[in-house]
């Protein structure tokens, strides 16, 4: 009986290890986030994810950018949008699938997502939302310039937990001054040899940057 339960224990203890670590990671298939092969790979081996992600790449010519062969090298962050965006996109516009979507708002639409510099979570300045709802953008963080051109301000920030402010893991947090949306990261930290993966939070549709 003894035996029995301390398999129990152990079992229950690998299981709330598997789902996320230090950097907020949720089911990357390696506990650290650390996986050496390029970023096109990466995104190869979770096809739940990213399967449209991928489609979306090669039909925007885009390839490269993930492989590290692009203008921008091999140390590039992305904002991933999965395969949920995608297909809320697609249902929204009326469209079938990624191969109807005009290839230069594909290309858009991805490099809006894609940072030229390798960013970690915690190299993000921290900063804080608006408290005035005229204004878009709050205290701290820092505008970024994707490689669309566009202009995002992003910043890290503690997150609740249980309902105590502040008293959560600390996320990465996005907003557009265009649209005026903010998107949180879901899942951080994902390092290839090409770059970091920052996962977008399932709510995130195409064109909300």
């Amino acid at each position: 009986m003894k035996n029995i339960l301390t398999a129990i224990a152990v079992a229950a203890l690998t299981l709330t290890g598997v789902g996320c670590t230090d950097y907020n990671l949720v089911d990357t298939g390696v506990a650290n986030g650390d996986h050496q092969t390029t970023m096109w790979d990466y995104l190869k081996l979770d096809s739940y994810n990213w399967d449209s992600t991928r489609v979306m790449i090669d039909h925007a010519n885009l390839r490269s950018v993930f492989e590290g062969t692009s203008e921008y090298g091999k140390n590039i962050t992305f904002f991933g949008p999965t395969n949920h965006s995608i297909r809320r996109y697609l249902l929204a516009n009326g469209l079938t699938r990624v191969s109807d979507i005009p290839v230069d708002e594909c290309r858009e639409m991805l490099l809006d997502c894609v940072l030229p510099q390798r960013t970690m979570l915690d190299e993000f300045v921290p900063g804080r939302p608006s408290a005035d709802a005229d204004k878009v953008i709050g205290t701290g963080g820092k505008m970024y310039r994707m490689a669309s051109g566009k202009q995002l301000w992003i910043y890290n920030f503690r997150t609740s937990y249980n309902g105590v402010p502040e008293a959560g893991p600390v996320a990465i947090f996005i907003v557009s001054p265009l649209t005026t949306k903010t998107t949180q990261v879901a899942s951080s930290n994902i390092k290839t040899l090409t770059g970091v993966v920052h996962s977008l939070d399932y709510n995130f549709t195409l064109k909300d940057f």
